[in-house]
Formats: structure tokens, sequence, C-alpha cells
């Protein structure tokens, strides 16, 4: 397995990205309770927060565009950023993937899904009508403020009103709450399942659902969607009235083979140094023993802050980049040459 994962802190000012109920005149921004741990024991918390289910939508949109651009197959409802995916047989006639001879094969419908769709191949689906499930190679989770500046995170309130000076009938008074934190941002892509059935075996191995190079495509479209999401702050809603203020303060990404390895979440400014270190430990620990694995561990990092430099034994290479985008590139040059190798 080719495993990436991302772990970044980001300072969002005055956004809106991710909103929930409107109330009569007033727009809500999405919260949720965290457990914060004092000096006392825990407490909970309730935090402005923006979902991973708003995430994926933005990658979603994202890779769809990049493999359009790239020449790579994309169905109709994934073009128009549509992403009900193929739930059933119904939904090949209005996404423009040709119907496989027998639509409760599970087998056959796969195929017929991931050969015609790389969001569907990278993002998942799942088909009722042949208890088909493909699980999604990105995972994303909510973006919570981090327990280092838990107190300096808030959601407030801002008035506004639409402005008619012919007609006060048409007038319009509305408010929407607009929050602000150092958030953390954790993601991963399982690169070994892109382009792959998720049910075929062949020689003991996933079998290929499309050719070597266009899987090679694939992965690289997905990684490239990683970066442009994060980098380019390309994500949320109401960026048009209400774009924040927005610096990327720090960030890791680990490429790992032939096991996944996960950064670390970015609490506090420890968590690049934590990365680093415990993945130090884990290639050691598991070269050793009778069951030895020859795990590879990359990591590269960018700081915007003053953080602790991490130290090396060696057993993981590690790249200081000068740059958030840098940082994607030479993980990105990784990840490609590991999964043509």
């Amino acid at each position: 397995m080719v495993y990436l994962s991302l772990s970044a802190r980001i300072l969002l000012n005055l956004e809106a990205l991710n909103m929930t109920e409107s109330v009569g005149n007033f727009v809500r921004h999405r919260r949720a309770p965290i457990v914060v741990p004092t000096s006392n024991g825990y407490i909970l918390k309730y935090v402005p927060v923006i979902s991973g289910e708003s995430l994926a939508h933005a990658y979603q949109e994202i890779l769809a565009d990049i493999a359009v651009k790239a020449g790579l197959p994309v169905c109709l409802l994934c073009r128009q950023g549509v992403f009900l995916k193929h739930t059933d047989k119904n939904v090949f006639r209005e996404s423009g993937v040709p119907a496989p001879s027998d639509p409760k094969d599970p087998v056959k419908v796969e195929e017929a899904i991931v050969k015609h769709c790389v969001v569907e191949d990278v993002g998942g689906f799942l088909y009722t009508d042949a208890t088909l499930k493909r699980t999604s190679r990105f995972m994303v989770g909510y973006m919570i403020p981090a327990m280092d500046s838990i107190r300096s995170s808030a959601a407030e309130a801002q008035f506004h009103v639409r402005y008619n000076p012919l007609s006060t009938e048409a007038q319009s008074i509305y408010n929407v709450e607009a929050g602000s934190a150092l958030y953390t941002l954790n993601a991963g892509l399982d690169l070994d399942g892109i382009g792959v059935s998720g049910i075929q075996l062949e020689n003991g191995e996933p079998k290929l659902l499309v050719s070597h190079d266009e899987r090679v495509k694939r992965i690289e479209a997905a990684l490239k969607s990683l970066e442009l999401l994060v980098t380019q702050q390309l994500f949320g809603a109401k960026r048009s009235r209400f774009m924040p203020q927005w610096r990327i303060m720090s960030l890791v990404i680990t490429v790992s083979h032939p096991l996944p390895f996960n950064a670390m979440p970015g609490h506090d400014k420890n968590y690049i140094l934590e990365t680093i270190s415990n993945a130090e430990k884990l290639v050691e620990s598991l070269r050793n023993g009778v069951l030895a694995v020859d795990q590879s561990i990359s990591a590269y990092y960018y700081s915007g802050e003053k953080i602790s430099e991490p130290s090396t034994k060696g057993l993981v290479e590690v790249y200081k980049a000068s740059s958030p985008v840098e940082a994607f590139d030479k993980a990105i040059s990784k990840a490609v040459s590991l999964v043509k190798g």
C-alpha cells in the first residue's frame, strides 16, 4: 500500500464556510462539541467547525475538474458537481455511464462505474441493487480549532442589510454567523485502492480495472486535487461574499509503504516533531521480529510558525519545504514514484 497522510494548521478569519440551518433572517455556522483537556481534567466545549462532508464535496469537485482537463473519464453527474453516485441501476441513464449487461452482478457493476468515472473510483459509492459498496480512497474529518488556541476561536453573527432607496418593502435585514479559528485539518489518500477492484483478485492481488498508465494518471489527479484543496483554500460555502482571510501556518505530509501511517493532528506546535518521532518508532518496530516488514515512511513539512525542528535516526526520510506547495510537490513526486515502481 502507498498511503499519503496530511495534517495541517490553517488560520481562518471571518469564514462562513460551513453553515447549518437558516432560522428567519439568521444563518448559523456549524458547531460541534469537542472534549478539551485542562489542568483539572476535561471539559466539553461547543466550537465552530467545518465538516468532513463539506471538505469531501469540494475535493471531488476539484478532482472532477482536473480529471476532465487531463482527458480522464468522469460521469455526467460528477462533472456537474452532483455527487449522487451510482446508488442503483436507474442512475446509469442520467450519468452517461453504459449500464453493465447484468445490473445485479457486483463485479460487472463495479467495473462499469470505475472505468467510466474517476470521481467514483476515488470517492467511492454505494450501489444498492447489488449490495455493492466501494469505500472512498479519500478520507477526511472535521476541521476543528486547535487545542492550543481553543480560547481564540469564536463564531458571531454579522448584521447586514439589503438596501433599496425606492422601496422600504424590498429592503432585507439578515444576519450571518461568521467564525474565526486556527483550525486543524487531517486527511488521507489510499493510493493503492485507486483504479483497482475492491472485490476481485488476480494472482492474489486486487485486479486492475484500468490500464497501468491511466491508473498512474488517476493517482496523480487525486494527489493534485488534494494539493489544490489545501494550498488554494478551495473548500467551503459562501466564498462569494465571505471569502475568509486565511493562511497555512504549518503542515506535514507523510508517504508510507507498504503499510499506512497517519500524521498526528495539529493541536499544538509539536505535532510535526511527534509525527516524525512516531514514524521513526513505527519503522523500527515493524522491521524487527520474525514477521519483519520493510516499512518506508517519508515526511515533508512546512512551518510558518515557531516549532521544534525534528531530528531523525535516518529511518525516515525528512524534507523541510519552503512553502506548502513545495511540500506537496515533493510528497506527490515520492508517492507517484512508489506507485510506478
